[in-house]
């Protein structure tokens, strides 16, 4: 049990450490992660949000929910992109510094003025209190996923309807926005949508912002949806390389060689072990496990 007194002495300057992980095409991503006792509060009061938010989630949700069972299929990454296969267009949008742009007043505001269930100002500020660092959501804490989502209501409402009216597929993961049609873009509709995405008071990463037509090719967090939902070939070509280099010249090799570096320690090895394994599971999630390459690293 997390000593009470501990914990509101910490309650206004918790203490966070900053962890950095490497993106997929290079760079660093810092999280914020919360000390023993903050986090293991975070950890309990995220499943109850997960429980509140999952009798309200809009439809077009598909990221940081609970694993759940909706009909026959799991909401995620597959669900999310398998929305917008088969559409003459596809036009993406990301939000820019989605956890640091919600702000503790903003979270405070949605949590007292618009919920319901959180309609008591010291329940809402001690939600508040607990799930923010330095005024805005941080990025490693357990809470900081769900609460997004809670924050994106009004947003993902008023997308939902604006896409409804022009025959439009929409859906969110997280910060990733999707919308899909058999009609082309006009400007007109884009900048309707930029402005709804600001009047939440959000921000548009316009270096992530793309169109792409059905004879190139469509991605949605990561799928190629042109069709039906696959895996890129690039993706699946460097998965076969890496399990033939393990197979026929063990693990200390297909790691130099995917690393580029000369004799890697254990660590190193056991860390592309685990990598590989988790890319040949992802794969199985999209394509299903009958996959020759797949069963390979059965055998290794």
């Amino acid at each position: 049990m997390v000593n009470p007194t501990i914990f509101e002495d910490r309650l206004n300057s918790p203490v966070y450490t900053t962890n950095r992980i490497p993106k997929k095409k290079g760079g660093w991503r810092e999280l914020l992660v919360p000390e023993k006792e903050l986090k293991y509060i975070q950890k309990n009061l995220n499943f109850y949000l997960q429980l509140y938010y999952n009798d309200i989630k809009p439809d077009c949700v598909h990221g940081f929910l609970m694993n759940e069972r909706n009909g026959d299929k799991t909401r995620g990454i597959v669900s999310n992109a398998q929305a917008h296969t088969g559409k003459a267009f596809l036009l993406n949008i990301d939000l820019k510094d989605f956890f640091p742009s919600i702000s503790a007043r903003r979270i405070k505001h949605q949590l007292f003025n618009e919920l319901d269930v959180f309609a008591n100002e010291n329940i809402a500020n001690a939600i508040t209190l607990l799930c923010t660092y330095q005024g805005y959501l941080p990025t490693g804490a357990p809470t900081s996923p769900v609460i997004s989502n809670i924050i994106c209501l009004q947003l993902d409402k008023s997308l939902m309807a604006f896409c409804k009216e022009r025959n439009i597929t929409y859906t969110r993961y997280a910060d990733d926005l999707s919308f899909s049609s058999d009609n082309y873009f006009s400007d007109e509709c884009i900048n309707e949508l930029k402005n709804l995405i600001e009047q939440h008071h959000f921000k548009i990463n316009e270096k992530k912002f793309r169109i792409n037509s059905s004879k190139s090719k469509q991605t949605v967090t990561g799928l190629v949806v042109n069709t039906k939902v696959n895996v890129d070939r690039k993706y699946i070509r460097n998965i076969r390389a890496c399990i033939y280099n393990w197979r026929m010249n063990g693990l200390e090799f297909a790691t130099a060689k995917h690393y580029q570096v000369i004799s890697p320690d254990m660590e190193k090895q056991t860390e592309f072990a685990n990598k590989l394994k988790g890319q040949v599971e992802f794969v199985g999630m999209v394509r299903g496990r009958k996959m020759k390459f797949i069963r390979d690293t059965e055998e290794i």
